[in-house]
């Protein structure tokens, strides 16, 4: 069957050329065809050797695991029309594609774009987050999607009215072997590493002067970020990383995005928004304490956080935040009463659902461009928030908690805000935490709190701290 199918994908080449010839334009050609079920991380490992720089990761705790190898097209937008952009660009690509590319559309596979934006566009940028624009989305040569007992591999080969559609099949087919190949996971080297956090006192005196612009009823809310830098005797492997946050995380978002030499990659407990079929699911996520070490100690403090009410009313301003925005775009909205708890491997959060269930016409990114910032990530109002974080904040965040995710060729996909997360350089990772600010915040307990949400990304490295 593979053998047709591979055959197949010829031909839509042959037919490709000839639209290609006639319009003068670029033709995408995607091909699927069903696979041997292989581990995620074998493929990401395995693409090393053929697109190293330019691979991204995606999994999500409903067993969907999506693998983008090599850069088909890339997608790089600055400034505050990203979102559009992205959506128009896209649309261009996927109106010149080669018509039916397959007659069953399958969820996570055909055409699909991984990537994701920066927090603010507006914020001073540094060399930090070199070649991570305010916007970038990969179209993937090889996208390898295993969606619960299944994997597909999809191929995305642009045909030019000159290409030589032989060396792209023999090329495409070659490639296709290189990434399913067998191998075993290898168990992560340790190292260790050391901290430097930067200006921890001047970040808890950011906090004490947000906490009095609250008190003087400036604003409500405002969720202040910062940086540890990790350094390690050895270089860091984003794909080490990633076994640690799937083995240690499985309830998470795990993410890795490459440029280059640099890898974003985290493990985020929080959905922004998922879009599939005619249904729009959105996660409030906001309000945290710590898991206890035995089963009474972690009841008791799942009970204390349910019953904190600075916790309940940073969750209520994310839950009202989200209901309005998705009010606005989709009309009727299903909200239950109370909040429940999403319990992490370190951390316990308050967690309450928001779903729309006749989302058809809703496009996707105009819903992540509505619902970012969401007051767990930046705060309210939202306007005021961000631009306090862009004043007193004396990090670049770049992508850390911002929209990351995909989405495919007919508006269906999944966004996570980048939290748990760290950018890795060579033997550096730069690491990211924040806490939601209000009225009654006190600077030590933030501080005590960011550390707690340091944990996941720290112990992914796979390290001692020397």
């Amino acid at each position: 069957m593979a053998v047709v199918k591979q055959h197949e994908l010829l031909v839509r080449l042959e037919c490709a050329k000839q639209k290609a010839q006639l319009t003068q334009k670029e033709i995408l050609v995607s091909h699927r065809i069903q696979v041997d079920t292989i581990d995620p991380l074998v493929v990401f490992n395995n693409g090393r050797f053929l697109y190293n720089g330019q691979r991204s990761f995606w999994s999500d705790s409903n067993k969907s695991s999506f693998v983008g190898i090599g850069e088909a097209f890339r997608f790089d937008v600055d400034g505050e029309d990203r979102f559009s952009e992205i959506k128009s660009q896209w649309k261009a690509i996927i109106d010149d594609q080669l018509e039916d590319y397959d007659a069953t559309y399958i969820y996570g596979t055909g055409p699909l774009l991984l990537g994701g934006f920066s927090f603010d566009t507006k914020k001073d940028k540094t060399p930090l987050w070199t070649n991570y624009s305010d916007a970038s989305f990969v179209l993937p040569v090889h996208l390898y999607s295993k969606i619960r007992d299944k994997a597909y591999l999809t191929t995305n080969l642009f045909v030019r009215p000159d290409s030589d559609i032989h060396l792209l099949f023999e090329k495409g087919i070659r490639e296709s072997a290189g990434l399913l190949k067998k191998a075993p996971l290898n168990t992560a080297e340790k190292r260790s590493f050391s901290l430097t956090e930067i200006d921890p006192d001047q970040w808890k005196d950011i906090v004490v002067k947000t906490t009095s612009m609250i008190n003087k009823g400036l604003l409500d809310k405002v969720v202040l970020a910062r940086e540890v830098i990790a350094q390690a005797d050895s270089k860091i492997s984003a794909f080490e990383t990633l076994v640690n946050l799937r083995n240690q995380q499985p309830n998470s978002f795990i993410f890795a995005f490459e440029r280059g030499h640099k890898c974003f990659v985290g493990a985020s407990p929080e959905r922004l928004v998922r879009k599939q079929n005619d249904r729009l699911l959105s996660t409030c996520l906001a309000g945290s304490i710590k898991r206890g070490v035995y089963y009474e100690e972690d009841e008791r403090l799942g009970r204390l956080l349910l019953a904190d009410e600075k916790n309940r009313e940073e969750h209520d301003y994310v839950v009202q935040m989200i209901r309005g925005a998705l009010e606005e775009v989709a009309g009727s909205v299903d909200v239950p009463d109370q909040p429940s708890l999403y319990k992490g491997r370190d951390i316990q959060h308050l967690y309450t659902p928001v779903e729309v269930k006749e989302a058809t016409e809703v496009p996707l990114l105009d819903v992540v461009e509505r619902l970012h910032p969401t007051p767990a990530l930046g705060g309210l109002p939202q306007l005021r928030s961000v631009e306090i974080i862009r004043e007193y904040e004396k990090i670049d965040r770049g992508w850390y908690s911002a929209p990351i995710g995909w989405i495919d060729h007919f508006d269906q996909g999944e966004f996570a805000v980048a939290i748990r997360s760290g950018l890795i350089s060579d033997n550096y990772a730069s690491l990211f935490a924040g806490c939601g600010i209000v009225g009654d915040s006190d600077p030590e307990s933030e501080y005590e709190e960011t550390l707690i949400k340091l944990k996941p990304m720290l112990s992914a490295l796979g390290g001692s701290i020397a």
